[in-house]
């Protein structure tokens, strides 16, 4: 697929491209100076990204969003692999209405009067044009997937492989550069989803023990549980079936005796200790007196006529002072515990009051009489130690539900080490050998350096995607602030090899380079150009390069001719720029 026209109802640059290298330059002439990227060089991609059905949000997207393109009507002209013309029209008021033109030729103007074969919905849309582009590669994807790689802004000069569009999971983006470089993709989305499976358990899991309550590891006490439980319950049917009590009486006379009495004793022991402490610690405070008379000592001293050197007076003022710290010391210590002993006191008492009760009822039960009165009791009883069954047999069932999910989850992490295995023998294949030689060769003819696509597993068993320079130090200590357009290079060649690999196939035939020329060496820049427009020959491919006029080569301007440049912008005034708008 190429690109042969952009054209727009209104306020646009209507453009029509070469078959094989174009050129969009920017001339700056204006004393002013104006920012480059606001005469449209780059906002061209976002209009063809827009002709190929990328989303649309009036809200959220940054140019066409913009009010100045209400009534805008944009209109592109592909050639499809089979040498027939598609035309596409989109506009901005009714972004999600597509309409579709097939031709046997191309159009010889910027017609907007067309009778349309086909006005389908968004996602109708994209899989038609999905159906008309008929690449036979990547058939797993939709053409939407790799159109960023030939549509390259400066923000996808980043990174090689992980563009910008390419933000959320890995299996959003590294499975399809798996199956880009020739390899099984599937692999990769296989183990990353069975990870994912894996999380999700992991996490029902511990919902499951949180809100239950339960430790797998006790099962087994549970279940010794339950059955005396279910022991304690038939008994008891069994009593009241034959209206019996005398067993159950025994139990609650045996548990009065031994626990209620038992507590309560304790209870009153523990009572009279703190009652006791309490007495002595608030005798103890009304003793405390740290009120000492200054100038009664000072008469005594006087009346026997002792000398009363300042250096005696002194160390007797720093005892004093010693003493009257630990008197608030103590004070403070004491009357803390006082305010505790005093807090259990009332607890106590609290805990005495309820089990005295439960002592009256349970001696008001014993000598009742009314064996119906002790039916209901006894009935009560029974309901208790259901619910209790019921309530042992709920957690045996979470812990038999958690048993299996962690099962499930170990055989899935067999399973993701299979994966793991076959992607280490996937990787011994190297598929992306063609692809990794047109790279190489590419930055040797530029750079004069060796540069490769290497491909691993770390030690999570994910595969890591790299590309870069064999000298990379020696390349950059020739010129430390190549950086970043070294790194674009190296975006630059592999889409190129990827172009020129699938060359033979049904697949993009064009590709958009958003200011590549910036800041390079004049003499890297015409052997760039010179391979380039070779590449565009002998691989029958369509180049889109965007520069400004200071980026063409001193040595050899017309290394770009007239004939190639298919769009010329200036900062003259608003006629220059590409939406004929400043905004």
């Amino acid at each position: 697929m190429k690109i042969s026209k952009i054209y727009s109802n209104k306020s646009f640059k209507n453009i029509e491209f070469n078959e094989k290298f174009n050129a969009i330059v920017a001339f700056i002439e204006s004393d002013k100076k104006d920012d480059t990227h606001n005469l449209g060089k780059t906002s061209l991609i976002r209009v063809i990204d827009f002709l190929l059905l990328s989303s649309y949000n009036k809200n959220t997207d940054k140019l066409l969003g913009n009010n100045l393109f209400i009534g805008q009507e944009f209109y592109g002209e592909l050639k499809l692999n089979n040498g027939k013309y598609l035309i596409v029209k989109r506009s901005i008021n009714t972004a999600t209405k597509i309409f579709f033109k097939l031709n046997d030729y191309k159009l010889d103007s910027f017609k907007l009067d067309i009778d349309w074969d086909e006005e389908l919905t968004f996602n109708k849309a994209k899989k038609r044009l999905n159906e008309y582009l008929n690449f036979n590669i990547l058939p797993n994807w939709d053409y939407r997937k790799s159109i960023t790689y030939f549509l390259r802004s400066q923000q996808d000069y980043l990174d090689v492989f992980k563009l910008n569009k390419f933000r959320g999971k890995h299996k959003d983006w590294k499975p399809f550069v798996f199956d880009l470089l020739g390899f099984k993709g599937g692999l990769i989305l296989s183990k990353l989803e069975t990870e994912e499976e894996i999380d999700v358990l992991n996490k029902r899991i511990k919902t499951l023990k949180l809100e239950a309550q339960i430790d797998t590891s006790e099962k087994d006490r549970l279940e010794g549980l339950l059955e005396i439980k279910k022991i304690e319950l038939l008994e008891i049917k069994n009593q009241i079936d034959k209206f019996n009590f005398f067993k159950e009486d025994i139990k609650t006379n045996k548990h009065l005796v031994e626990e209620i009495d038992t507590k309560i004793q304790a209870f009153n022991t523990d009572r009279y200790r703190i009652s006791y402490e309490i007495n002595k610690i608030e005798s103890s405070l009304s003793e405390i007196n740290n009120d000492i008379d200054d100038k009664q000592i000072n008469s005594l001293f006087e009346d026997v006529n002792l000398y009363y050197p300042k250096q005696l007076k002194k160390e007797y003022d720093d005892l004093i002072n010693f003493q009257k710290s630990l008197t608030t010391e103590r004070k403070k210590y004491l009357s803390e515990t006082l305010e505790i002993l005093k807090l259990d006191y009332t607890v106590l008492n609290k805990s005495i009051k309820e089990i005295e009760s439960q002592k009256t009822d349970l001696l008001s039960f014993l000598t009742e009489k009314d064996s119906y009165f002790k039916f209901k009791e006894y009935q009560k009883k029974t309901i208790g130690i259901e619910v209790e069954i019921e309530r042992i047999k709920d957690k045996l069932k979470v812990i038999d539900r958690t048993l299996i999910l962690e099962n499930d989850i170990k055989h899935k992490k067999e399973t993701i080490n299979d994966k793991i295995s076959a992607l280490k023998e996937s990787l011994t294949e190297r598929k992306h050998s063609n692809i990794n030689r047109i790279f190489n060769s590419i930055i040797k003819e530029i750079l004069d350096t060796n540069a490769l696509i290497s491909l691993k597993l770390n030690n999570q068993g994910n595969i890591e995607f790299n590309a870069d320079y064999q000298n990379k130090t020696d390349l950059l200590e020739t010129s430390e602030s190549q950086g970043t357009t070294y790194k674009k290079l190296l975006c630059v060649a592999f889409d190129l090899s990827l172009l020129v690999n699938y060359s033979d196939k049904s697949f993009y035939k064009f590709v958009y380079h958003d200011g590549v020329l910036e800041g390079l060496d004049d003499r890297i820049k015409i052997r760039y150009i010179k391979l380039i427009k070779e590449f565009c020959e002998e691989y029958d491919l369509q180049y889109i390069v965007t520069l400004i006029d200071s980026d063409l080569p001193k040595d050899m301007p017309n290394m770009i001719e007239d004939k190639d440049i298919c769009l010329r912008l200036d900062d003259k005034d608003n006629s220059g720029k590409l939406f004929l708008n400043s905004f």
